[in-house]
């Protein structure tokens, strides 16, 4: 199945029933259920701030940063999402993963990811088509600048790459979101992000 291809179905060949991706040691994972992920994210935080002088206040308002990142990502069809944030060689490294299963609207035909690449790339941002191990994907990098005005107050430009795969034999769309606030770490980043997107399988 070529990137220029429709999504439409094989016939007689079922989807996967699931996925596999690999992540380097450190990034934790959060399954986007909010029947669980309350607990998850307090044990995130509490191992996170383990050893420092945080207050409680601190671990409260990184919880709740968490939250609102996992609440998020759920509204927008999320399933799980990873983070790390921690100092490697006394170098502090912020990053996170969404992995989001994107569906047709109702009555719609979806259109194959040529489309996705030419409506992406109307906006100027580098956008390519690439083969991964997993088959094609558009591979869109993009950097979000904060308005002088932004009501969380952050001033940090965001590093964004996002990998949209077909899901074999279905009309879904499997969507890797990696992004981090750490711009001078950017570039050494992106090429982690794409060597995780590399691990990515179909289960059958």
């Amino acid at each position: 199945m070529g990137a220029e291809t429709g999504p439409g179905p094989a016939p007689g060949l079922a989807p996967p029933s699931d996925y596999r991706l690999a992540v380097p040691e450190g990034w934790e994972r959060v399954v986007l259920d909010p029947a669980r992920w309350p607990y998850r994210i307090d044990k995130l935080v509490q191992r996170g701030l383990r050893g420092t002088r945080a207050t409680p206040q601190l671990k409260a308002v990184l919880a709740e940063r968490i939250r609102d990142q996992a609440e998020a990502a759920h509204a927008n069809g999320g399933v799980e999402m990873y983070l790390i944030n921690q100092v490697i060689g006394q170098v502090p490294v912020s990053a996170g993963l969404v992995v989001t299963l994107l569906r047709p609207p109702s009555g719609t035909t979806p259109g194959g990811l040529a489309d996705t690449a030419v409506a992406l790339a109307a906006s100027g941002a580098d956008v390519s088509t690439v083969e991964l191990p997993a088959g094609p994907a558009v591979r869109h990098l993009h950097r979000r600048r904060p308005a002088p005005d932004d009501p969380d107050g952050n001033k940090l430009t965001v590093t964004h790459l996002d990998v949209h795969l077909a899901v074999p034999n279905s009309d879904l769309r499997l969507l890797l979101s990696f992004s981090t606030p750490m711009e001078p770490l950017a570039d050494a980043l992106v090429t982690l992000f794409d060597s995780i997107a590399r691990t990515l399988q179909w289960m059958a």
